[in-house]
């Protein structure tokens, strides 16, 4: 009954997915709005569990940091990061629970960064030179990579315990992720005709640091105590659950091509 719920909800939602993300424009933008605020508010409900739940501002401000982020100059959207910053900081000096008070604040922080910023800088990736089709890459070279992991852990992984935030993840489920990740991109380069260096660039930042963005979360789900971000995607937990690798791709790869176009 499981898989039947993973399946129906990948075959819903993977086909609007990748048609927004070949879109883009406020498509996107609006899509990655709503899954910002989804991931803030179960992120605020993981922190919940450490007793260190942010304010609930850190939804709104979360959106209006995001929207500074693709919309404004760099000048405005830093003054919007600091008067972020400041009103979260401000808060506590009318609560009257001041114990926990810096995990508060620094949690907000840690999420207008991790959230906001992070997925401001995956739309940036998909104005990034003329090709529209680096982010739709992308996404697929993560659920390739992702996939890969998965199955070739479940097979012939051996050597596990190697990431203590997920123990049963293994060493050649992660190695086989990566080139996973190498041959998807090239696949996809000779599609969209991607560079060489395009190739790579979105290799390494899907193949490793994808990975690394579903570690990441297993920290913060482990440490908190939960096993997914929310119910809210039967089978598949939350939203921050399906997009954790995203975060720390998009970005990496959006650095690394406006570094070495």
């Amino acid at each position: 009954m499981e898989i039947l719920k993973r399946i129906l909800v990948a075959v819903i939602f993977i086909p609007v997915l990748l048609l927004i993300f070949y879109l883009g424009g406020w498509y996107l933008k609006i899509l990655l709005a709503l899954i910002l605020t989804a991931q803030l508010v179960e992120l605020r409900h993981i922190f919940a569990k450490l007793e260190a739940q942010p304010n609930f501002l850190i939804v709104p401000l979360g959106l209006l940091f995001y929207f500074a982020n693709i919309l404004a100059s760099n000048q405005i959207t830093i003054a919007v990061l600091v008067a972020s910053i400041i009103i979260m900081m401000s808060i506590d000096l009318f609560s009257h629970q001041l114990q926990g008070a810096v995990k508060r604040i620094s949690f907000s922080i840690f999420a207008l960064i991790y959230l906001s910023l992070f997925l401001a800088l995956t739309f940036k990736l998909s104005l990034l030179g003329d090709d529209k089709y680096m982010l739709l890459g992308l996404m697929v070279t993560i659920w390739v990579t992702d996939s890969a992991a998965y199955f070739l852990r479940m097979s012939f992984g051996k050597h596990r315990n190697i990431f203590a935030a997920s123990p049963q993840k293994s060493i050649e489920g992660f190695i086989s992720g990566i080139i996973a990740a190498f041959i998807t991109a090239f696949l996809l380069g000779m599609l969209f005709g991607y560079t060489n260096v395009q190739i790579i660039a979105m290799a390494v930042a899907a193949g490793i640091f994808g990975q690394f963005g579903d570690l990441f979360e297993s920290i913060l789900k482990r440490d908190a105590g939960v096993k997914d971000s929310s119910n809210l995607l039967p089978g598949h937990g939350g939203i921050l659950d399906r997009f954790d690798s995203l975060l720390f791709a998009a970005p990496v790869l959006y650095l690394l091509l406006s570094l070495l176009k």
